[in-house]
């Protein structure tokens, strides 16, 4: 069977063709799926598509679906965004790294991509498995977000995964998941329970659009030597967190943290961490959260 055919005729297009069994439902655990750490390399606009990573891309073929309910794990939710992104084969992650992969038609979004859930909460994709990063197990991020509003982050990591220990998967419960090898490739189900009242979600769930609620504007001068400046405007009263992450995704300082109205406003980093001490010469991402939504960009400081 061909590697593009196998989700709409293969073991997970039976699923998503409607078939589910009601003893399977019925079966689930049914315990809201644990959030986990969004990271800092999300980014805004990713494409609708089923194939993250094209044809060209080093690495193991790996083919993920799952259902996505409410809080009874029955009632499935359709048009979800399930927004799923992860590292290369080496452990790099595009658009905020430089990396080298099989990304001939140079997207700018390669291993990322959304998948909206149909008419029985079904999802489904295909990429390559997730190289190493900073020592962590080979992971998928996915953020979910109901017709609602309503925002799930986390994580998805696996069995086979020789990093994966007795503590991680204490801590992490229900997203490390078994693999089946075929001849297609990796093969792995994730369902995922939303904390999301059934008795609020319909049949007819129009999909979810996010409103531009809030924007990362300019940061200057970048490069910079001693301070740099970051503006943002946000539309609505809300909380506003703006943190500063190394390129490795380490969390060095917040700069703000607290409700705001709306209007235009700037604040500046001068290059410190949280203890105040002067931070490396490097590349640093700038990350803003507001509402449900999250922007980043890229900046470098050199001394």
């Amino acid at each position: 069977m061909k590697r593009r055919k196998f989700i709409k005729h293969g073991i997970l297009g039976t699923i998503g063709a409607g078939i589910i069994p009601g003893s399977i439902l019925s079966s689930r655990d049914c315990t809201v799926t644990h959030p986990d750490i969004l990271g800092p390399y999300w980014s805004v606009n990713h494409p609708r598509r089923t194939i993250l990573a094209s044809a060209e891309e080093p690495g193991t073929r790996i083919f993920i679906s799952g259902i996505i309910t409410t809080d009874d794990c029955e009632t499935p939710i359709q048009n979800a965004l399930v927004d799923v992104w992860h590292a290369n084969n080496d452990g790099c992650y595009t658009i905020f790294q430089e990396c080298q992969s099989g990304n001939s038609n140079n997207d700018p979004h390669n291993l990322r991509g959304i998948i909206t859930t149909d008419q029985n909460g079904y999802y489904s994709f295909e990429s390559i498995f997730p190289g190493y990063y900073t020592g962590r197990p080979r992971h998928f991020h996915y953020k979910i977000t109901s017709p609602s509003g309503l925002e799930l982050v986390t994580q998805c990591y696996f069995e086979v995964d020789p990093l994966i220990d007795e503590n991680w998967d204490e801590n992490h419960p229900g997203l490390v998941i078994p693999l089946e090898e075929t001849e297609s490739g990796l093969v792995g189900i994730l369902d995922i329970v939303m904390n999301e009242d059934s008795s609020f979600v319909r049949i007819d769930n129009k999909p979810f659009i996010s409103p531009n609620e809030f924007s990362l504007n300019t940061v200057y001068p970048n490069p910079f030597n001693n301070s740099i400046k970051i503006d943002f405007t946000i539309n609505s009263f809300g909380y506003v967190d703006i943190g500063i992450y190394d390129i490795e995704g380490k969390w060095i300082l917040n700069l703000i943290g607290k409700k705001m109205q709306s209007g235009k406003y700037n604040i500046v980093w001068k290059g410190d961490d949280k203890a105040g001490m002067e931070v490396a010469s490097g590349t640093y991402l700038v990350m803003m959260k507001f509402g449900s939504s999250i922007q980043t960009k890229k900046i470098t400081l050199i001394k």
